[in-house]
């Protein structure tokens, strides 16, 4: 599940302006996606924001982008939770007991949740032995898609199959990823329910 090169790891250690652009264009939409299973999506647009800006400004050093992965998510994390615990003030002050609720609980689920690189280790791995599992078109079809990014429809010209055909794989390659991976699912949200 890499996606970076170590030449672009190397190059946004350097503070190099495009491999921070690639990093953002990678990560950014992955991140906002974990982030709105906790904060409003405009929130989580700026929260997400937030984390990149910090990323430049302190200048962290990454040997590997799992590392960056953790960094990243971890950051996202922690602004989720600054502003879970900013509305629950905020709504301290209002009558909206069903919305501080929902707060906690999001701010518990949030704070339980390990972006530790151990983790993205362990999703690494338990992706790569469940895409092994799947049968060989179906592993392929969904590589190109989900993982090199491809529309349903370039898929199935590469491969010569119809878009259901692809569509089809697709759905079955998720529902077993689903499961394999259901004790991280915020942090792969991005991977198992985006729409091509």
């Amino acid at each position: 599940m890499k996606s970076l090169t170590n030449e672009i790891l190397q190059l946004l250690n350097n503070k190099q302006e495009a491999a921070f652009e690639v990093v953002f264009k990678l990560y950014y939409p992955r991140l906002v996606y974990f982030a709105k299973e906790f904060v409003p999506e405009g929130e989580s647009k700026n929260l997400v924001q937030d984390a990149f800006i910090a990323m430049w400004d302190k200048k962290p050093q990454f040997l590997n982008e799992t590392q960056l992965q953790s960094y990243l998510y971890t950051n996202v994390k922690n602004n989720c939770l600054m502003y879970l615990r900013h509305e629950k003030v905020k709504k301290k002050y209002r009558s909206e007991a069903v919305l501080q609720k929902q707060n906690q609980v999001y701010t518990e689920a949030l704070s339980d949740l390990d972006t530790s690189t151990v983790t993205f280790q362990e999703i690494e791995t338990i992706i790569q032995k469940t895409l092994l599992e799947l049968p060989e078109r179906c592993r392929e079809v969904f590589i190109l898609s989900r993982m090199e990014g491809k529309k349903n429809k370039e898929v199935a010209e590469d491969l010569d199959i119809s878009v259901k055909a692809v569509e089809a794989q697709i759905t079955k390659a998720l529902k077993t990823l689903r499961i394999s991976l259901k004790d991280y699912l915020p942090l792969v949200a991005w991977l198992l329910f985006s729409i091509k």
